[in-house]
């Protein structure tokens, strides 16, 4: 059964996606409305369709820290995650060296690559050049700088065999990594972790990039919210 869209419908879609306008006309609505769709997959739980990574929009929408969340509850602590950020230096160099398709492998080499390395923890592409490894509850991983450097060696490897099969990438790709541990206190509802998590991860990216993140970084967040009993200071 075939379905149309009416005119209003049609900018409506194109105004929540205009950079379908770059592309040629006849294209404008299919990209548009495939780039929404994309997004509710990758909101449920689908893999960045470009670097295979969990789309941000998981943790920060989607239900990716549920179960975690359900784990530290029944085990009546504090809720804890640890996060490493990967950054990757200067990526326009390796789209303008070799191409974005080739660019796209690139970040899928990334991926895979901590994927591997920490086979038990969430990788989440959180930038277009950024990924954050979430050590949650479930990962049974504790917080060292010992990840930091696995994860730095690991990168280094499949950073040189990429550019053996890349000619055009002459100069090699560094990275940035940044750790940090967060603990929330009675955190009310597992909605509540995602935004969190995503705003210390953003802080540990930007504080590693300015070279302000030597070992762990240290958050708290006490959620519990409770009335103070006794008299009340004048």
């Amino acid at each position: 059964m075939a379905h149309t869209l009416d005119d209003a419908t049609v900018e409506t879609l194109l105004g929540l996606q205009p950079w379908v306008k770059s592309r040629p006309p006849a294209e404008h609505a299919g990209l548009a409305l495939q780039a929404l769709l994309d997004a509710e997959a990758c909101r449920r739980g689908a893999p960045d369709p470009v670097s295979g990574a969990l789309n941000v929009l998981f943790l920060t929408q989607g239900t990716l820290l549920k179960p975690e969340f359900d784990i530290s509850v029944h085990a009546h602590v504090p809720w804890e995650v640890g996060l490493l950020t990967v950054d990757i230096l200067e990526f326009i160099r390796v789209n303008q060296a070799a191409g974005f398709a080739k660019g796209d492998a690139f970040l899928r080499a990334v991926a895979s690559c901590l994927l591997a390395t920490f086979p038990s923890a969430h990788v989440v592409r959180i930038h277009t050049d950024c990924f954050c490894v979430l050590f949650a509850p479930s990962s049974q991983v504790e917080l060292e700088e010992a990840q930091r450097e696995k994860a730095r060696a690991a990168l280094a490897r499949a950073e040189a065999d990429f550019r053996k099969g890349e000619p055009r990438l002459t100069s090699p790709v560094g990275f940035t990594l940044g750790l940090a541990r967060l603990r929330v206190v009675d955190p009310s509802h597992w909605q509540v972790l995602g935004p969190l998590v995503w705003g210390e991860a953003e802080r540990t990216h930007v504080l590693a990039r300015a070279g302000k993140a030597d070992g762990i970084l240290l958050r708290t967040v006490d959620l519990a919210g409770r009335v103070a009993v006794g008299p009340t200071e004048r």
